[in-house]
């Protein structure tokens, strides 16, 4: 098939050993084993890279978010920094009626 790669894996005689016998305790031949193994590995590595390119993301985004919070908080001239934020502390001049 034209999607499928041709790998050729050279084992340690322990680590061959191993392998064959538990392809054999599962009923498996050990290439198929190796492939399963490889495969798995293969999906994890895949979801950690993603991972990791979520957490830049994330982290992007907090750096934003932390450079418009300091630039809000940062000395103004003349602007009421109290009425940039709609959920702030009552005061006396906003219980009172309109006239």
């Amino acid at each position: 098939m034209a999607g499928e790669i041709k790998l050729t894996l050279t084992l340690e005689a322990g680590l061959a050993a191993a392998l064959r016998r538990a392809a054999a305790e599962r009923g498996w031949s050990p290439e198929s084993l190796a492939a399963d193994c490889i495969a798995q590995h293969l999906e994890i590595a895949l979801r950690h890279r993603v991972l990791l390119e979520r957490m830049e993301q994330i982290d992007t985004a907090l750096l934003d978010m932390a450079e418009v919070v300091g630039e809000l908080g940062a000395p103004s001239g003349g602007i009421d920094l109290s009425r940039v934020c709609r959920f702030r502390k009552a005061t006396a001049d906003d219980a009172a009626p309109a006239p």
